[in-house]
């Protein structure tokens, strides 16, 4: 896991702060090195009689 997101947020109630969270999502490290990509090749769907 290299890159992580971090969200802070704070509620407040009559100007005085009640709570203090945060939530954080880690993404996983990017593999793609710049080569080709094989696409599969759509078949279309047979119709059934």
């Amino acid at each position: 896991m290299q890159t992580q997101t971090v969200q802070f947020a704070v509620q407040s109630k009559n100007g005085v702060i009640e709570k203090v969270g945060k939530s954080t999502i880690y993404q996983p490290k990017t593999n793609f090195k710049g080569g080709q990509i094989k696409w599969y090749e759509d078949k279309p769907k047979k119709k059934s009689n």
